[in-house]
């Protein structure tokens, strides 16, 4: 038996909302991970996003972090396998920009903000 749960972060006052998805692929205690990132706010802001490293998750293709110029919402992967029953903690922070969005956008000021979700998954 797998379970799956779906978590969704959304405040007014926040630069940035999460929603994590985590649905399971055909492998035995496989699933692909979801991480939308919507900003909140009317300009872009460059947002670096990963997941926490624990010791229960096995990345199938890498242990990828993002770096994009974010002005409305972008979704971001990884494929995992997990050993045990255990908690993913995806995680998105505004970073100076780096020559990451186009010249004639205007960027969000604030670079030190981090919205984190947190999604149980129960494997059988």
């Amino acid at each position: 038996m797998i379970w799956c749960f779906y978590l969704f972060y959304s405040y007014r006052n926040n630069p940035l909302s999460l929603d994590m998805i985590v649905s399971p692929m055909k492998g035995k205690n496989e699933f692909t991970v979801t991480l939308q990132v919507k900003n909140n706010v009317g300009q872009c802001m460059v947002v670096k996003v990963s997941t926490v490293m624990n010791p229960s998750i096995k990345y199938l293709s890498a242990h990828a972090i993002y770096t994009s110029c974010l002005c409305s919402a972008n979704k971001y992967f990884w494929d995992i396998q997990v050993s045990d029953n255990t908690a993913l903690q995806g995680k998105a922070e505004v970073v100076p920009a780096k020559s990451i969005c186009p010249d004639d956008e205007k960027i969000f000021p604030v670079t030190s903000y981090v919205e984190t979700a947190t999604q149980k998954i129960i494997v059988s």
